[in-house]
């Protein structure tokens, strides 16, 4: 076995050589740590690899001479990042008639680099504040440097230019029903800043050795804090799951082609197939009357239902009695300027339409082009590049009281990727609802961590979560984000389950989402000050 001389020798050489590598060839080596890093995510979880790829990172940022030098190498491991975690986006250009498939990979790349700045500015404020410190002597305060910094551009990136919160780090864990119950208390974000920080403690162990009294103390810390909320998870999960007596939901997932969703000469026909799917429960044996709410998912319909009572009325001969379908539809409103809406109905045995909400949180260029993007398209002359007619945002998140069911809370689609941002907490919801459609994604990895992300916000918020998706996954899950039933993806099927009760109260995080973030970056900030004038007052 080697001695701890030879591991610090082996290490020293190890890091004069990340160190001594030009700033083309960092850059390179950075962008491919990138890369590799989204192999911790769904549907891989490949966790360890971040011991190893961060620590490559923060070598790689301290080994520039200025802060600029380090910013480049932040952006590559993040472009790198970035896209080999969203490659699934540019599938979604092969399904368009009117672009070339390939394109949607550069344009893929180009929306990593984008997100990557955030990396960038990582590294960038990273150097300037420890650039006068030594790699070896300041390890811990350079990594809890790193954590914060990181864990507050991950937080950012979920509000700024109207968020985009994908792949946080705190989902690598979602191989783990044990470890995402503490996102009950701080959030996907707050299991970010763990994550963030335990990953660099095999680095920080090699660096200092395993017998330095520092390092004995941040791995018995961490082992502590790991030890604890596995503890707090394996107690929370011991919990049973009850239902929402006199409740029976039914989730059709027709599995139709994004191609063949929106052509016209089939638009009549995927109708049909969504209402015969829908009495399918009778050949599952199932009595007459037993389920109460059948759910389709978003766009299920390409009709303006509340606008159609003809289809509304076929709607009401496939309900039995007292039965409602939830679904979604494109909603337009013509009593001003035209006006499109990504909308969700629930519509009763009689063809009524009992409440509607409309989809408030659109996606970017998917669904709408920002004002300034128009503005400059229209200044290069591209103004036939702009498409149809934008979606419009709806009222904001929203419950609904509907009749037979807790009062739910709606999500569409890409809405419930949005930690602390998916319930109205003036009328708190008894459950939540996403339907989606992931349809443009194929069998990739975007579907299955959008699928992750829904069960999170049930244990975040407390909530029972049923996501109804046209492609899969759909599922029903209760508030500990246990799946009680489920739809594989790309399968043409119906499941049925109870609706899983809430839980009493509402939990830690749904109550102070933002405040148990911030006060765990505040302690840490105190923590990395203490730190640092105890090297100062060490030098003197």
């Amino acid at each position: 076995m080697p001695s701890e001389g030879m591991t610090t020798s082996f290490c020293e050489k190890a890091l004069v050589s990340l160190q001594g590598y030009s700033l083309p060839l960092a850059m390179v080596i950075s962008f491919m740590a990138g890369l590799l890093s989204a192999l911790a995510f769904a549907p891989v979880y490949l966790l360890p690899i971040l011991c190893v790829l961060f620590p490559v990172l923060l070598v790689l940022i301290f080994a520039q001479s200025s802060a600029w030098r380090s910013f480049l190498i932040g952006w590559g491991f993040g472009t790198g990042h970035f896209f080999a975690g969203l490659y699934w986006i540019g599938n979604s250009f092969f399904l368009q008639d009117d672009v070339i498939g390939w394109v949607g990979y550069p344009m893929t790349l180009s929306l990593a680099a984008m997100l990557a700045i955030y990396v960038g500015l990582v590294a960038m404020v990273l150097k300037i504040i420890h650039r006068h410190h030594d790699l070896r002597s300041h390890i811990l305060p350079m990594i809890i440097s790193f954590t914060i910094l990181w864990s507050l551009a991950e937080w950012l990136r979920g509000y700024l230019f109207t968020g985009f919160p994908w792949n946080l780090t705190g989902y690598v864990w979602g191989f783990s029903d044990v470890m995402l119950q503490n996102t009950s208390l701080w959030g996907i974000q707050g299991l970010g800043i763990f994550t963030a920080f335990a990953v660099f403690v095999p680095f920080m162990v090699w660096i200092k050795g395993w017998k330095n009294i520092q390092s004995l103390s941040v791995v018995c810390v961490t082992l502590a804090f790991l030890a604890a909320m596995l503890a707090f998870g394996i107690g929370r999960l011991q919990n049973p799951t009850t239902f929402v007596p006199d409740v029976k939901l039914q989730l059709v997932q027709a599995n139709i082609n994004q191609q063949d969703k929106w052509d016209r000469n089939l638009r009549a026909d995927n109708f049909l197939n969504y209402l015969n799917m829908s009495r399918y429960r009778n050949a599952k044996k199932i009595e007459a009357g037993d389920v109460t709410h059948i759910i389709w998912p978003e766009t299920a319909v390409i009709y303006y239902l509340d606008q159609e009572p003809s289809r509304r009325f076929l709607i009401a001969d496939m309900l039995d009695d007292g039965a409602y379908l939830l679904t979604g539809f494109p909603r337009v409103d013509r009593s001003g300027p035209l006006r499109v809406f990504n909308s969700f109905a629930a519509i009763d045995h009689t063809g009524e339409v009992r409440g509607i909400y409309d989809k408030s949180h659109l996606v970017p260029f998917g669904e709408y082009i920002p004002a300034f993007f128009k503005q400059v398209l229209e200044i290069l002359g591209f103004t036939d590049a702009m498409g149809g007619l934008d979606y419009t945002s709806g009222d904001g998140v929203k419950t609904l009281n509907l009749p037979g069911l807790p009062p739910v809370g709606l999500m569409i689609c890409y809405e419930v990727i949005f930690p602390g941002q998916v319930i109205d907490p003036k009328n708190r919801p008894g459950w939540l609802l996403n339907v989606t459609n992931d349809a443009w994604y194929g069998n990739s990895s975007g579907p299955r961590q959008h699928y992750l992300q829904t069960r999170v916000r049930a244990i975040e918020e407390g909530l029972p979560m049923v996501r109804s998706a046209g492609t899969g996954i759909s599922a029903i899950i209760d508030a500990y984000g246990r799946v009680t039933a489920q739809a594989g993806l790309n399968k043409r099927t119906v499941i049925t389950g109870g609706l899983p009760v809430s839980l009493e109260e509402p939990t830690v995080y749904s109550r102070y989402s933002l405040w148990t973030f911030g006060a765990s970056l505040i302690i840490l900030v105190l923590l990395n000050s203490l730190l640092l004038q105890r090297h100062v007052r060490g030098s003197e």
